[in-house]
């Protein structure tokens, strides 16, 4: 691959932009995988209907919408950094804010319940955010974080795969990415001062035939479409990979998922 591609500095303007077409359809897959998951890990700290949320990296709004009916007495505030896809969304008590959260502030104590996933491995002051987000929790009031861990391109066995992981490798560090943040995410809580802390992983497989594999070929075709038009990836590579992708034979562990929750301490 070669060096002198022009990459998109933000994640904005880049690989994940809402600008491409096929944007609304990979988050939409993406919620179908991960959203079992994410109810689960909330679900089992206890919400109270009570609860002021805040939802960073809203997305297309399935975790902030969920939240504004499990939390039908308090409040929702979901924000992102384009909201084109959280239109329409009616709750009263959810307010969907356009804004970069590594820009955005609160008042301390404002939320009981923080919650961002998929969002902080994307953030270049992701370590400053999360030292935020602890500063507007209530006492008594819980972060929780999920996050990507992706395997290094070089543990895959296919050698065209390794050079396609390479590439979405630059794509993210031209953003500002950390794609190996996630498994130190419960030890930035605890030295950001929360307590009760929990974890959960789970290991993501592409071409098992799952929820994983389905996002992850509108997923591949994405990235492989921006490789291919920065010239990293030739056409006939990107149809090898996506044909591979139905290969019954295919199967290779792409990712992990860490989930990490901490306390706020009572007074």
């Amino acid at each position: 691959m070669g060096d002198q591609a022009t990459l998109a500095s933000d994640y904005a303007t880049g690989v994940l932009s809402k600008d491409i077409p096929t944007e609304f359809e990979r988050i939409r897959l993406l919620q179908d995988w991960i959203d079992p998951e994410t109810r689960a890990v909330i679900s089992q700290i206890g919400l109270d209907p009570r609860w002021r949320c805040l939802e960073i990296g809203a997305g297309a709004g399935s975790v902030a919408t969920w939240l504004a009916d499990q939390c039908d007495l308090g409040s929702v505030t979901a924000v992102d950094i384009d909201t084109r896809f959280l239109n329409g969304m009616e709750r009263p008590n959810l307010r969907v804010m356009q804004g970069d959260i590594s820009a955005l502030d609160y008042e301390p104590c404002s939320f009981d319940l923080i919650h961002a996933r998929l969002t902080f491995c994307h953030l270049p002051s992701r370590n400053e955010v999360l030292a935020k987000a602890v500063r507007w929790l209530a006492p008594g009031g819980w972060l929780v974080i999920g996050d990507l861990f992706s395997l290094p391109e070089d543990f895959s066995t296919y050698e065209l795969r390794r050079r396609f992981l390479g590439g979405m490798a630059k794509l993210y560090l031209a953003q500002g990415a950390d794609m190996a943040w996630a498994p130190t995410i419960p030890a930035r809580m605890g030295q950001a001062g929360l307590r009760d802390i929990g974890t959960r992983a789970l290991a993501n497989s592409v071409g098992d035939g799952g929820a994983y594999d389905r996002f992850s070929v509108v997923n591949t075709r994405q990235h492989c479409a921006y490789l291919v038009e920065r010239g990293l990836l030739t056409a006939d590579e990107m149809q090898e990979l996506l044909v591979q992708l139905e290969d019954p034979a295919f199967v290779e562990l792409r990712t992990i998922t860490v989930y990490a929750w901490g306390r706020r301490e009572p007074r």
